[in-house]
């Protein structure tokens, strides 16, 4: 998921045993972030109080609606101009 610069065979490497994790929360609202959680947008790592990692199961059942939400991205262009349905698949480039 980075660079492998500097790196060679036979280097020894640390097992965490954790999945890659995400913040998650208001603070993210606005904020730009790389697959890894890192912030990208020149702004100090926001303090969450969660991280989800990003594989995670499909919620349940129940917690699935049958009317169509808006997914408020907290990029006020993004949220005006293109706004995304909770539950679809998008890609910002």
């Amino acid at each position: 998921m980075d660079s492998t610069d500097g790196l060679s065979r036979g280097d020894e490497v640390i097992s965490t045993g954790a999945p890659i994790t995400v913040p998650v929360g208001p603070e993210v609202l606005g904020r730009m972030f790389n697959v890894l959680g890192e912030p990208i947008d020149g702004l100090p790592k926001p303090e969450t109080k969660l991280s989800y990692p990003i594989h995670r199961p499909s919620p349940s059942f129940e917690q699935l609606t049958n009317q169509a939400e808006v997914f408020e991205t907290g990029i006020k262009v993004v949220d005006l101009l293109a706004p995304m349905l909770k539950g679809g698949k998008a890609g910002l480039f």
